[in-house]
């Protein structure tokens, strides 16, 4: 398995929609949470199982939330970029994959 590196914005992202979650339901919450952790340590087992993407990236598509994880795989990492609403604008995330981003 591989290192996993998450952008700053990608755990914003991640923490907001978590907590618009726990507002709705707790179950919710917690499924999410779920899904969210299962999907990043898939992708550090088996990055190449999931398609290429945006600019270089790839991306796994949540199953029970309208959310996608889009990450970079690196030789020795994976590198969060967004874990992204699917209705929000594709590739806004871009600059994060960009050094010192």
């Amino acid at each position: 398995m591989k290192t996993v590196r998450v952008h700053k914005a990608a755990e914003r992202e991640t923490n907001e929609a978590l907590l618009w979650y726990a507002d709705v339901h707790y179950e919710l919450w917690r499924r999410f949470q779920n899904e969210v952790s299962a999907a990043v340590a898939s992708a550090a087992s088996h990055p190449l199982r999931y398609p290429t993407y945006l600019h270089g990236t790839r991306r796994i598509l949540l199953k029970d939330f309208p959310y996608l994880v889009v990450f970079l795989d690196w030789q020795d990492a994976i590198f969060v970029v967004a874990v992204a609403h699917a209705k929000r604008e594709p590739g806004y995330w871009k600059h994060r994959i960009e050094p010192n981003s």
